[in-house]
């Protein structure tokens, strides 16, 4: 595995999915967390939404942006610029300001690493990427603006919580890292039922 194929692997959805239903069981565990909760799930929901929607407006009717070389937001950079600071905000939660912000950045990083990643391994293309990119990091924006301060949730600013979710989190990346999941197999079938087309659109 090269270097640029082992940075994608962090962006995949057989890792980002299972981490992602592992941080709204998290999250919806504490009391003090539910309104956070609720926010991480709108803040997925929209993400992985608009992912799916933008490649199936594709592959079903053709559907993109005029002039732009583009089949759908890169689903591992959208994803992996969201998950991994929202991830490391949480982790961080209890530190101090300047700790907090530098864990939020190194996830910032290596959700842009996996962009990059894409580019050089010429998965997509130049528009789909920053595009990916722009909605990965609007949405995180979005949650982590407002998840709750920890002198608020002090359950959750401490040691058990945060435990269980780094290792949880451990756990995820350990079993599932460098699986890759189909998605895109899944929405080509999803796009030939809902158009009635015999093959899905291509670049």
């Amino acid at each position: 595995m090269t270097i640029w194929m082992a940075i994608t692997a962090l962006g995949d959805s057989a890792v980002l999915l299972p981490m992602m239903g592992w941080m709204t069981i998290c999250l919806g565990l504490p009391p003090s967390c539910r309104r956070d909760s609720w926010r991480w799930v709108v803040a997925a929901a929209a993400c992985g939404g608009c992912v799916a929607l933008s490649k199936l407006l594709f592959m079903a009717w053709g559907l993109r942006p005029p002039g732009l070389d583009f089949t759908g937001f890169s689903g591992h950079t959208a994803l992996a610029i969201f998950v991994w600071p929202a991830l490391a905000a949480l982790l961080s939660r209890g530190w101090g300001h300047a700790a907090h912000r530098v864990a939020i950045v190194l996830g910032l990083a290596t959700g842009l690493a996996v962009g990059i990643s894409r580019l050089v391994l010429r998965f997509h293309s130049p528009s789909e990427v920053w595009l990916g990119a722009a909605l990965g990091a609007a949405v995180a924006f979005w949650f982590l603006r407002g998840v709750s301060s920890p002198r608020t949730t002090p359950d959750v600013s401490q040691g058990p919580w945060k435990a269980v979710l780094g290792c949880g989190a451990l756990t995820i990346l350990a079993l599932c890292y460098g699986r890759v999941f189909p998605s895109q197999h899944l929405l080509q079938d999803i796009a030939i039922w809902l158009s009635d087309h015999p093959a899905p659109f291509t670049r």
